[in-house]
């Protein structure tokens, strides 16, 4: 043993030596004050707002917005979840009982339309959307799914609960109410109906409305006005907390200034109540134009003085430490930092303008990470030496701590294992002392994942996620194949399958050359096409993500192929240059 740790590093004989028994889960870590202050906004509770017009808070991520009309009611917006849903609805039905005449939603997020067949409740029931609404929904769930699910656990705390940890709350709601097992009763999306362009007047249940294209938070965001009782509601374009500019789950560059000009066409229609799909309505034409005001400048100032600096020739970094918003306006009870904040804003703003290159040319092609840190802790003396320095500065500084211990795990993976738990150490100081909430959540399943307490990832395919993808047009589901191309696989194949989707009434070509899938629609097959498969949409889905098997499907006709065995044989080698989801 004293030989073993003689070739080892201090740090880790030291990390193994503690180690021999399994460690205390380290205390659950509190929120900030400011943090935990912020959880009385989402009480749980239903206001009536005006005569008629209830909005439920506090029952999942987002509000759901009842409107009350002559012969029915209007729902905006519909929870994450059938589950959240239904238990909305259930409130709402000790309101009223008259039944749903139209569902809108104000844009394509996740937490406003998963619960919609649960208001719908087996009913033909309108639903009200921009025109792009759908084409988000379907980039989303067939290109990005894993990547996006997996960020957004993070960001909204989903993983913290099975390390022992707790979400204080997620900044414009208490929680996601998704499961990271892919568990539970979700998936209520229902289609639009009716599509909006850029307004669109209409009279539902008596009710006049008037629905607004209002890009912001996403390019699809609609806004609902109600001319005759001066409700607005702005959707995610307005909630209590700075605007969320960039999300870091990821997203599009979103347009803040486009953003800043829909928040001001909404203070131009004078509204006396404001009621946002997150957090409480406010009451008062002067409470709701200061809002209004503030909101939209503040965007604007953030955009403005980013732009101002990178004119000036300054990078992002220097930016993101030095735009700060003005005294008045930093001091706002609607501006704080509960979801977006100033630096992660301008960062966008930059890359949205100018991209990842910020102008110094040995960026341009720069060493690999791990060399950069391999030689760089060579120059700091070796791993020991940056792991003293990082727990020096863990007390003063864990930003730094957590930055150093980075730098030891990227280049010794001898000294890996007492890096990370340094590092979680950092994250958990990091957490207990920031007001954001997407920030706290990020930090603690790091550190969580760090001390092995948690695994992350995609929620597993499940029967309920296909029956659900299985919904939206083939054309969408093909997409997925293109970007699960397996480039090593098809290093010099050049082949093409035909698949026909009767169900659908569509037919598809997937070339495989220069290992890229091209999927081009047909008009119909041609007729010297080598292999070509016939097979319903909904099928084929559940054979591609492994639900069902090829072989059943081939013997019992599901799946027919043109040639027989020998083209059978070709289709299985052509799909398996494919990584399946």
């Amino acid at each position: 043993m004293r030989h073993f740790r003689a070739c080892m590093g201090p740090a880790l004989a030291a990390f193994l030596i503690a180690c021999s028994e399994a460690p205390a889960p380290p205390p659950a870590v509190a929120g900030s004050a400011a943090l935990e202050a912020h959880s009385a906004e989402f009480r749980r509770d239903i206001i009536e707002v005006v005569p008629g017009i209830h909005v439920a808070i506090g029952y999942a991520l987002a509000n759901v917005i009842l409107i009350e009309g002559d012969d029915g009611v209007i729902i905006v917006d519909t929870t994450e979840s059938l589950e959240a849903a239904r238990t909305v609805k259930a409130e709402f039905d000790r309101i009223t009982d008259k039944p749903v005449q139209a569902i809108i939603y104000t844009h394509n997020h996740t937490d406003h339309i998963f619960g919609a067949e649960a208001f719908a409740a087996g009913r033909d029931v309108p639903v009200y959307a921009h025109k792009t609404t759908w084409s988000h929904i379907e980039r989303i769930m067939n290109v990005l799914r894993p990547v996006i699910e997996t960020r957004s656990f993070h960001m909204f705390g989903n993983y913290l609960e099975a390390g022992g940890e707790a979400i204080i709350n997620d900044g414009i709601g208490p929680a996601l109410a998704h499961s990271t097992t892919g568990d539970g009763d979700i998936y209520g999306l229902l289609p639009p109906t009716h599509t909006v362009d850029e307004r669109l007047e209409v009279t539902i249940a008596g009710r006049r409305l008037v629905l607004m294209h209002a890009p912001g938070e996403t390019d699809d965001q609609l806004l609902v006005w109600l001319p005759d009782e001066r409700v607005l509601l702005p959707g995610d374009n307005v909630y209590k907390a700075f605007p969320n500019l960039y999300t870091i789950r990821g997203t599009r560059y979103r347009d803040v200034m486009q953003w800043a000009h829909s928040v001001r066409l909404m203070r131009s229609l004078g509204a006396e109540h404001l009621i946002p799909s997150h957090t409480r309505p406010v009451s008062g034409a002067k409470a709701v134009d200061d809002i209004l005001q503030v909101y939209g400048d503040a965007i604007q100032f953030v955009h403005d003085q980013t732009v101002r600096g990178i004119n000036q020739g300054l990078d992002a970094d220097t930016l993101a430490r030095t735009v700060q918003l003005p005294a008045e306006l930093a001091e706002h009870p609607w501006l704080q930092p509960f979801y977006g904040t100033v630096p992660w804003s301008v960062r966008a703003i930059y890359n949205g303008y100018l991209g990842w290159f910020e102008g110094n040319s040995s960026t341009l092609f720069p060493i690999a990470s791990a060399t950069r840190a391999q030689r760089l802790l060579a120059l700091a003396g070796g791993a020991d030496a940056v792991l003293a320095e990082a727990e020096a500065q863990l007390p003063a500084d864990p930003q730094w701590a957590a930055e150093l211990a980075d730098l030891v795990r990227a280049a010794s993976p001898d000294s890996v294992p007492v890096a990370a738990e340094l590092k979680a150490r950092a994250l958990r100081m990091l957490a207990e002392v920031t007001p954001n909430p997407n920030a706290r959540n990020w930090y603690l399943t790091d550190a969580l994942e760090l001390e092995q307490r948690i695994t992350t990832g995609p929620s597993p395919i499940s029967a309920e996620r296909v029956a659900f993808a299985q919904g939206f047009p083939i054309a969408g589901v093909l997409r997925s194949m293109a970007v699960n191309l397996d480039p090593e696989r098809s290093a010099g194949v050049n082949e093409r399958v035909v698949l026909v989707f009767p169900d659908q009434g569509v037919q598809y070509a997937v070339h495989v050359r220069h290992q890229v899938a091209v999927i081009d629609a047909l008009p119909s097959v041609p007729e010297d096409e080598s292999v070509v498969v016939t097979v319903p949409a909904t099928e084929w889905l559940a054979l591609m993500t492994g639900q069902r098997g090829f072989p059943l499907a081939l013997a019992d006709g599901t799946v027919q192929v043109s040639g027989g065995m020998a083209d059978t044989a070709k289709l299985l080698r052509f799909l398996a240059l494919f990584r399946q989801e």
